[in-house]
C-alpha cells in the first residue's frame, strides 16, 4: 500500500484503539507492528490528535489511490481484531468500529465473515 493509504490505515487502527477513549502503550506498540507488516509508512501519531480518521475518510483515501477497498478492509478486519484483543478481549464498541470501516470500504457482511475466522465468537 502506498504512503497515503498506509497513513490512513494507521490512523484507522488508532481510531479503533481509541474507541475506549485512550490508547495504551501496548496498543501503540501493536499499531506500529501491524502497520509495519503492511506498509513502510512512518506513523504520524500526532495527526490522530488533530484530525480524527473516519470510515468515510478512509474510504475516500483508498478510492483516490485506486487501491482495492475490499482488500484493505480485509486487512483492517484482521489487524483491527488483533489490535482490539491486545488487552485480552474485543469489546462491542471496538467490533462496531471495525465493522463501520469495513462497510465504508465496500464490504458486505459476507465479505466480513470471509475475511477471517477470528471474529466468529464476536460477530
Amino acid at each position: 500500500m502506498d504512503d497515503q493509504v498506509g497513513q490512513a490505515y494507521a490512523q484507522a487502527l488508532l481510531a479503533i484503539a481509541r474507541v475506549d477513549r485512550e490508547v495504551s502503550p501496548e496498543e501503540s506498540s501493536r499499531v506500529r507492528e501491524l502497520v509495519a507488516s503492511r506498509s513502510a509508512v512512518a506513523i504520524d501519531f500526532e495527526a490522530s490528535f488533530f484530525q480524527k480518521m473516519t470510515p468515510e475518510i478512509l474510504a475516500r483515501t483508498v478510492a483516490a489511490a485506486k487501491a482495492d477497498g475490499i482488500a484493505v478492509a480485509h486487512m483492517l478486519i484482521v489487524d483491527g481484531i488483533r489490535l482490539a484483543t491486545t488487552d485480552g478481549d474485543l469489546n462491542s464498541a471496538e467490533a462496531h468500529a471495525i465493522l463501520r470501516f469495513a462497510h465504508a470500504l465496500g464490504c458486505t457482511d459476507l465479505d466480513i465473515t470471509g475475511a477471517t475466522r477470528e471474529p466468529d465468537e464476536f460477530f
